[in-house]
């Protein structure tokens, strides 16, 4: 069994390619659309054939979880999780908020996680659930303090409006928090460094957030369901303020 230090080692050297040869997103795409609707370009399924070819190879009797190819030891009792893109979206229209997100289940609930944004400075974060380094170093958690001139955060707010979670969204607006949509892995960011008070998404999928759920914890951040219990929608929020609005 990896230690968390041997799988934050692991994730930065599996991505290192990613950064070293990303090219800054043009206005020319190749991408299709899968069956949900989304899209996925051809960066895609080239940087999680990369990871999924050393992960393999290193680990040959782990699962692999990835979200742009078939299911790999489905029966394993430790699996990796990839989104090789988290904002493909965004990547498309060559907005550069994106990230790669590599999460370790173990027995189906996340362990360890990583992300790493290749154009934001390349800066990556990881977390066990109770400690989150920050290219390296540990993150402190920020107390929330005020909601004036706070950032509140969100993939779309079109979707939040029709969510579960729209009403605490709605308290944190009437509370004089700033909305934005620096969403998707990039949002999360924000909040694991202590620039914002919540990230409000819904809908998400296990790629999208499993991998991310032992960085929030580990910066000491609150992870909140709301009417779910798989993390389909979610409250990620410094401590105290889900009480807030409620």
């Amino acid at each position: 069994m990896l230690s968390y230090k041997e799988f934050s080692a692991f994730c930065v050297g599996v991505t290192d390619f990613i950064a070293d040869n990303f090219p800054y997103p043009s206005l020319e795409f190749n991408y299709t659309y899968k069956s949900d609707g989304t899209e996925v370009t051809d960066t895609d399924l080239y940087i999680e054939d990369r990871i999924r070819k050393v992960i393999k190879e290193k680990f040959p009797e782990h699962g692999i979880l990835g979200e742009e190819r078939e299911s790999y030891n489905d029966v394993a009792k430790i699996k990796w999780i990839i989104d090789p893109i988290d904002g493909t979206f965004g990547y498309t229209k060559s907005v550069p908020l994106f990230g790669t997100l590599i999460g370790l289940l173990k027995n189906d609930e996340p362990l360890y996680g990583f992300m790493r944004l290749p154009l934001i400075g390349d800066t990556w974060i990881s977390g066990d659930g109770s400690v989150a380094l920050h290219d390296g170093k540990p993150i402190a958690p920020t107390p929330h303090q005020s909601w004036k001139k706070s950032l509140i955060l969100t993939t779309d707010q079109q979707t939040i409006e029709k969510s579960p979670i729209n009403s605490y969204w709605q308290s944190a607006l009437k509370y004089g928090a700033s909305a934005r949509t620096w969403g998707d892995c990039f949002g999360y960011y924000l909040v694991c460094i202590g620039k914002a008070e919540l990230m409000a998404d819904t809908n998400l999928k296990p790629f999208d957030i499993l991998p991310l759920i032992p960085i929030l914890r580990g910066a000491g951040l609150e992870v909140h369901n709301v009417e779910c219990s798989n993390f389909e929608n979610i409250l990620a929020c410094k401590s105290g303020v889900f009480e807030q609005l409620k």
